[in-house]
C-alpha cells in the first residue's frame, strides 16, 4: 500500500517551474540556518553601558556566543526613550546580523506615547524571544498606616487625591503601573514623576512621597525603610515566594505590570535564523546558573518564549498599555 503521504508520480511531474523554485528556495534557507553564524553578531543595547538592561545584554551576548561558536558584540545605542536603538535595527540588513534587545518602552508603549516613531513596532520587526521579565514591587513609606494592598486601596478610597506615587517619569513603565493600578482600584493616587530612580526611592524613604512602584526597591525593604506590600507580576517571584502578588492581595484579578526584554531583528531574516536563536536562548536561560544571574541583574525572571508567543505579547500589551494611556489621559511626545 502506497503512503498516504507519498504524491503519485504524475502530480509530481506536474509540479511547475515555479514551485520547484520555491523548493529550492524553501531548502536554501535550511542550508542558511544550519550554517548561520558564519561571523559576529551586533546584539545592540537601547541602554547606557553599566545599568541593568545593559548588563542583561552581556549575560545573553556572553552566553549566546559560546553556543552559537561566534562572537556576539554589544553596541550601546542609547536615547529617546530606546527608539534611538529601534530606530537603528529597524534599518539593519536582515539578514540575522543585527539584532536589538527591545523593552516593552521599545515595542508597546512608545507606539502610543511616541506617534512621530520612525520605525512600526509591528511591520519593522521579527520577534525573537522575550529573554526576561521585570515586576514592579509596591512599596509604601514605613510611617504611611497600612500593611496591606487592600488597606492601601481603602485609605486611597477615603482620602482622594491625597496620595502620592512616585515614577520614573511620565509615560514610563512605572508611570503606567500606577495608572493601571489606579484604574482597576478606582482610586485616585497622584503620580509624582522623578528624572533619578535614586532621588524618588530618597523621597520614600523620607515619607516626601507615600507610595512607589519600583524593581530596586528590596534593598530599602531589607534595612526596614520601605513596606512592600507586592509584587506586580503574574505570579508570585520565584526568588520571593513570600511577597504576595498585587492582584491577589489587593482582589485585583488581572492586575499585572512588567518591564520585558526581548531579542527582535529586522523584519524579513530568515525564519530558521529567528527560530534558531529563539532554540538557543531558551537553552540558555532554562540554565540554573543563567537564570540566577538575570535574577539577581534584573530582579525578574528569565523566560526564553517562541518567537510567535513574543509576538503575541508585543500586541497584547500595545493594545492593554494604549487604554491605560489615552484614560490617564497622559501626554504624547512629538
Amino acid at each position: 500500500m502506497r503512503n498516504q503521504h507519498q504524491a503519485p508520480s504524475r502530480i509530481k511531474a506536474s509540479i511547475p517551474k515555479l514551485a520547484v523554485a520555491a523548493i529550492l528556495a524553501t531548502s536554501s534557507s535550511i542550508v542558511l540556518g544550519q550554517d548561520y553564524p558564519t561571523k559576529p553578531i551586533r546584539l545592540v543595547s537601547a541602554h547606557a553601558a553599566g545599568g541593568a538592561a545593559d548588563t542583561l545584554s552581556r549575560i545573553v551576548a556572553e552566553q549566546l556566543g559560546n553556543k552559537l561558536g561566534q562572537p556576539i558584540v554589544v553596541e550601546n545605542r542609547p536615547g529617546a526613550s530606546t527608539a534611538l536603538a529601534a530606530e537603528y535595527v529597524a534599518r539593519a540588513p536582515a539578514d540575522g546580523y543585527t539584532i536589538l534587545m527591545a523593552t516593552v518602552t521599545t515595542l508597546s508603549i512608545n507606539p502610543t506615547i511616541m506617534p512621530a516613531l520612525k520605525y512600526d513596532a509591528i511591520k519593522d520587526f521579527a520577534p525573537i524571544t522575550v529573554v526576561a521579565s521585570t515586576p514592579f514591587f509596591l512599596g509604601t513609606n514605613v510611617n504611611l498606616p497600612v500593611t496591606s494592598v487592600q488597606e492601601l486601596i481603602k485609605m486611597a478610597k477615603q482620602k482622594p487625591g491625597k496620595l502620592n506615587y512616585g515614577s520614573s517619569g511620565n509615560g514610563t513603565s512605572s508611570h503606567l503601573a500606577g495608572e493601571l493600578f489606579n484604574d482597576m482600584a478606582n482610586i485616585n493616587m497622584l503620580q509624582i514623576p522623578y528624572k533619578a530612580t535614586s532621588a524618588r526611592n530618597t523621597d520614600l524613604s523620607s515619607g516626601i512621597i507615600q507610595v512607589v512602584f519600583g524593581n530596586d526597591l528590596l534593598p530599602f525593604s531589607e534595612t526596614g525603610k520601605v513596606r512592600i506590600l507586592g509584587v506586580t507580576s503574574k505570579d508570585r517571584l520565584s526568588g520571593h515566594p513570600e511577597i504576595p502578588t498585587v492582584a491577589e492581595a489587593g482582589n485585583l484579578p488581572g492586575y499585572e505590570a512588567s518591564v520585558w526584554y526581548g531579542l527582535i531583528a529586522p523584519k524579513g531574516t530568515p525564519p530558521k535564523i529567528i527560530n534558531r536563536l529563539s532554540a538557543t536562548i531558551h537553552d540558555i536561560v532554562i540554565d540554573p546558573k543563567v537564570k540566577q544571574k538575570i535574577m539577581a541583574t534584573i530582579g525578574g525572571e528569565a523566560i526564553g518564549s517562541s518567537p510567535e508567543a513574543f509576538s503575541d505579547l508585543i500586541q497584547s500589551d500595545t493594545q492593554k498599555w494604549r487604554a491605560v494611556i489615552k484614560r490617564a489621559g497622559i501626554a504624547t511626545v512629538q
